[in-house]
């Protein structure tokens, strides 16, 4: 449920930001019509994954569904199906025993040596347990790319993947509030990546980092957002500029004339201290996922 409403938010963004106006853009000031490149995974974010195979971090499918073991590419690699894979018997100690598809004894290792390794026996996806899995005593295929996937039929999660190697790098869309210390976390996380990324000065990137993260939870816990959201978030990322204007300086891109998309971006940039060029790389890095949801390249948009 809470990677639905994660996806739901993403969709969100995708139809009423101005990313979703990029779509069938004809490059606006040079850059050409942008090729489509679909990609099937994600995370249990809900972010795509520019990837054609699963992999730790992107065990799901784009309809929400957890990646099964025939989708690895080992998978009847000899025409045996998993039985072509390696896998892993995992002990209540915390060590594990890995064997080839033949069932010959390869090595052994220790549960926290696997991608998604909570602690313990635990190896999931995300920080609140609502995917996490204890594999003591269990057995898993090893797929090609490091994911595991449950070799146990008698499991309701029997050939899915279960592991994500970047399980601790963010939340996992838990909006109780805005005041947690794991809310407040991911707020520094994000300012820190803006700060790193797009040469943000602290203040500014703290600023940021918090009217996206209110935004998000707002419209998490109502199932919606409004145009009022939209503008306090947008006047605050984009110096002042409303969602309206923001959408007409897209509208015009799309339409062939850079002007105002290019005035939006100095108006970013003045406001949030950064050089222009830096301004359009956040604003790029702000539509990339939105943008690759529907099989586009950011990059391939030019102003």
């Amino acid at each position: 449920m809470k990677k639905n409403m994660k996806t739901k938010i993403a969709l969100t963004l995708v139809s009423m930001a101005t990313a979703a106006l990029f779509v069938g853009c004809d490059g606006g000031g040079g850059g050409g019509a942008a090729a489509p490149v679909y990609y099937p995974y994600e995370t249990v974010y809900g972010d795509v994954c520019t990837t054609s195979e699963a992999t730790p971090g992107c065990t799901f499918n784009r309809d929400g569904s957890r990646v099964s073991v025939s989708q690895d590419p080992t998978y009847n690699k000899f025409g045996y199906g998993s039985d072509d894979l390696w896998y892993v018997k995992f002990s209540s100690s915390g060590s594990a025993d890995v064997y080839d598809d033949l069932g010959n004894y390869q090595y052994s290792t220790s549960t926290s040596n696997f991608a998604g390794w909570v602690g313990g026996n635990t190896v999931g996806v995300g920080t609140t347990g609502l995917f996490w899995e204890n594999v003591s005593g269990g057995t898993y295929w090893l797929g090609k790319n490091g994911v595991l996937y449950n070799a146990m039929p008698l499991e309701s999660n029997y050939g899915k993947a279960i592991n994500n190697k970047d399980a601790g790098a963010a939340s996992d869309t838990n909006f109780a509030a805005l005041s947690t210390e794991a809310n407040k976390a991911l707020i520094k996380a994000g300012a820190q990546k803006l700060m790193k990324d797009y040469n943000f000065k602290a203040d500014k990137a703290q600023a940021v980092a918090e009217v996206l993260n209110n935004w998000a939870v707002n419209t998490a816990e109502r199932g919606y957002t409004t145009e009022t959201d939209m503008n306090h978030t947008f006047k605050t990322i984009f110096g002042g500029a409303e969602y309206s204007s923001a959408l007409a300086a897209v509208k015009d891109l799309q339409a062939g004339d850079p002007a105002k998309m290019r005035e939006l971006t100095n108006r970013t940039a003045s406001a949030l201290g950064l050089q222009p060029h830096e301004a359009q790389k956040f604003m790029k890095g702000m539509y990339s996922k939105a943008l690759a949801s529907w099989g586009y390249d950011v990059n391939s948009f030019q102003w």
